[in-house]
């Protein structure tokens, strides 16, 4: 099991046989993760409210959400031999939703 494990951490983190932009970009689509600790940390309170409907499933889903980002780059790397538009569509996917992220963000500041 632990060698599986390394093993999937060195093709997703090790890539040499790859070009470097679908590298690259699969990285870019990975900054999210750096956003867990604070999300998992934030979705404790939003039970708190005694009129929410926060279940489990969902708390477990917004913690889960590193695995999704983790295997989105792994499928992509896994295609990109087959089809490079579908590898490179994927993480430009997550990278276009952060920027909706950013701007919806900055948007609520400034109005």
């Amino acid at each position: 099991m632990f060698t599986r494990l390394r093993s999937f951490y060195y093709y997703i983190f090790q890539q040499q046989n790859l070009p470097t932009w679908i590298v690259y970009l699969n990285y870019a689509s990975l900054i999210g993760i750096f956003a867990w600790p604070i999300v998992t940390f934030m979705s404790i309170f939003l039970s708190d409210s005694p009129s929410s409907n926060f279940t489990g499933f969902d708390y477990l889903l917004i913690v889960s959400y590193p695995i999704g980002l983790i295997l989105v780059t792994f499928v992509s790397f896994k295609i990109f031999k087959l089809n490079k538009a579908i590898s490179a569509s994927l993480p430009i996917v997550v990278v276009i939703f952060y920027l909706f992220l950013i701007i919806k963000f900055l948007n609520s500041i400034y109005t």
